[in-house]
């Protein structure tokens, strides 16, 4: 027997899980019973076979098991488990004049599909992604109708991103075109970060299609909506410059590639050195903290490492730039604990620095004794 994955369900105070099961996401019937309508689970079942409701009867080993680890009560008088669809749930709210609570029943549903749809894109599986990304669209335009609202817009901007993750250019401009005419119907709400997170999906599709004029005008918009939001030198405005970087190195336009690739080196190893060295900043990016997590800073260090091989191409690999690029991504590693990574970038880094620039070499020096320190004080625990 194996445990299988759940969602846990919130609904104001009442929480309850959502299976996973080989039949899809279901609730368990015994506890809707007594968190939802406080009624006893025989009664209630006696209803639901009146009733003719949709459901599933499971004497399937890993849904009991899951429900006996997760201390679910069990259901009297039934060897098995009785299983509910969301929509069953909710037509049980509708009918037994629960209706306060089918509208919080729904948002949470959007909720979870959104929340899904990103984790899944994370971890680049774009085409379980997209399923779940359309269907929480379709759930937002039942939930927010009958006028098209702004709540819509972060659903047509998840549609958009798996779409373009799957190089669907036309579906992906579709849903862009949906997110655009809603952000120009209310200017008023929409914010600095919403225009920049349209902004980048504008620039990656343009990007994908070759039209690189537009891609840099949108990756120009992105930078500018992040620098108003955050500041030009936040570790969020970052990503704008380095796409900015990529176009320019598509067309062939190195000195301007390099350049952009300056400031998004400024700004990590600024904050990076202030977060991990304990130094001053050089300016104001990410002195109170990183606001990312452990998987997008990895993203970060393939960034930074891709900004180092194009400057091994352009320059050399001697070019103290190089030096910072790996010195650089070392600190981002050593901040999430990848201490054998961390050194690697280090060492790469002291033989640049090594016949470049001394007063790095003692900065990359200090970096290496303060790892060694950390390791040490992990090694005693």
């Amino acid at each position: 027997m194996s445990e299988l994955p759940y969602t846990v369900f919130s609904l104001g105070e009442v929480q309850l899980h959502q299976l996973h099961s080989s039949n899809g996401k279901l609730f368990v019937m015994p506890e809707v019973a007594i968190q939802l309508f406080q009624e006893n689970p025989a009664t209630f079942a006696k209803d639901l076979r009146a009733g003719r409701y949709p459901k599933v009867q499971s004497t399937n080993k890993d849904v009991l098991h899951t429900c006996a680890v997760l201390g679910l009560p069990p259901e009297p008088g039934n060897s098995g488990l009785t299983l509910l669809t969301a929509e069953t749930v909710e037509t049980l709210l509708t009918d037994r004049r629960r209706a306060e609570l089918v509208q919080p029943f729904r948002l949470a549903l959007l909720k979870l599909a959104s929340q899904e749809a990103a984790r899944l894109m994370a971890a680049g599986e774009y085409e379980h992604a997209l399923p779940v990304a359309l269907d929480a669209v379709k759930q937002g335009q039942a939930l927010f109708r009958p006028a098209p609202a702004l709540q819509l817009f972060p659903l047509y901007l998840l549609a958009a991103q798996a779409n373009l993750g799957l190089k669907r250019a036309k579906q992906c401009e579709d849903f862009l075109g949906l997110a655009s005419w809603l952000a120009l119907k209310e200017p008023g709400a929409t914010t600095n970060v919403m225009r920049s997170q349209l902004s980048r999906l504008f620039g990656q599709l343009y990007a994908l299609q070759g039209k690189h004029t537009e891609a840099l005008q949108a990756f120009a918009e992105d930078v500018y909506y992040c620098a108003q939001e955050y500041g030009p030198e936040d570790v969020r405005t970052s990503l704008g410059y380095y796409n900015m970087s990529k176009v320019f190195q598509s067309q062939g336009a190195l000195a301007k590639s390099l350049a952009c690739n300056d400031m998004v080196m400024h700004i990590w190893a600024s904050s990076l050195k202030t977060l991990v060295l304990g130094e001053a900043p050089e300016i104001n990016a990410g002195a109170q903290g990183i606001p990312l997590g452990r998987s997008q800073l990895l993203e970060v260090v393939d960034m930074l490492q891709d900004i180092c091989a194009l400057r091994i191409q352009a320059l050399g690999p001697n070019d103290s730039s190089v030096g910072d690029g790996h010195f650089t991504s070392a600190l981002a590693l050593a901040h999430i604990g990848e201490a054998a990574r961390s050194r690697d970038q280090l060492e790469s880094a002291m033989k640049v620095y090594s016949t470049a620039d001394v007063e790095k070499l003692k900065l990359t020096q200090r970096a290496m004794d303060q790892l060694a320190s950390i390791e040490s004080s992990l090694g005693r625990y």
